[in-house]
């Protein structure tokens, strides 16, 4: 019997304390990570507030959406612009709508807040027990690999990742199947063995689609879209992708 509409609420409700489904069966020897499930997006946020004050949370929604839907306008046209070049637009683009004048270093400012993330706390045990275990690890984002590589050093996990994949290497945005195939070439192994960490629904999904066991980091603790395929695992904490690699927290 299929489920009905309020037992599949209550379900995406249940993730907001823990894992919401078990692994699939197949080990997972490697896990790829979207950078946000690793770094929080704070200090954009307060960028945005320092440039335009009590607009600053505003802002940075606006332009957060707007890039998002950048990414996907460039990707579905089948050409591509580097990250921050679309950060920079959207920021621009969601002042103008907003009402708020901001300079080219305002912009600037708040595009170059993107390569000094903060590390969320859960994070240095969960990659330690991963490595412990034998379990193969990449970044996988569409931040640019510059960015990618300033937060890992920053945050001093930059060991713990055999590679930095950005898409700027597909010269396509996730969710395209092109983005998330850096992942296969560079693991050189099926894809079902390789985990994928996801901070939005939308990349669990895209993720899952294309065949990576996954898990959705809903740190933020939203609702699942129901348009999008439900990955393996939902938790509000990195333990959900310690439970996808099979792995017990320390």
């Amino acid at each position: 019997m299929s489920p009905t509409r309020r037992q599949l609420l209550a379900l995406i409700a249940s993730a907001a304390s823990g894992p919401l489904r078990a692994g699939p069966r197949a080990r997972v020897r490697a896990v790829a990570f979207d950078a946000f499930v690793l770094f929080s997006p704070q200090v954009v946020i307060r960028s945005a507030r320092e440039v335009a004050g009590d607009k600053g949370d505003a802002l940075f929604t606006a332009a957060s959406a707007k890039l998002f839907g950048y990414t996907w306008y460039y990707t579905s046209a089948k050409r591509y612009a580097e990250f921050d070049k679309l950060a920079a637009d959207a920021f621009a683009s969601a002042g103008q709508g907003l009402g708020v004048a901001l300079g080219s270093g305002d912009v600037d400012r708040m595009v170059e807040a993107y390569s000094r993330l903060e590390l969320w706390p859960d994070v240095p045990a969960a990659l330690q027990a991963l490595r412990r275990r034998g379990v193969r690890l990449a970044m996988l984002s569409n931040l640019s690999g510059q960015a990618l590589k300033a937060n890992l050093r920053a945050g001093e996990i930059e060991e713990h990742f055999e590679f930095v994949l950005s898409t700027d290497q597909a010269q396509q945005y996730k969710p395209s199947p092109k983005a998330y195939d850096l992942a296969v070439r560079a693991f050189r192994i099926p894809r079902n063995e390789i985990g994928f960490a996801a901070s939005a629904s939308w990349d669990a999904s895209g993720a899952t689609w294309f065949g990576f066991p996954t898990a959705w980091v809903n740190r933020n603790g939203l609702p699942a879209e129901m348009a999008h395929v439900a990955p393996a695992i939902i938790s509000r904490e990195i333990s959900g992708v310690l439970q996808l690699a099979g792995v017990q927290p320390a």
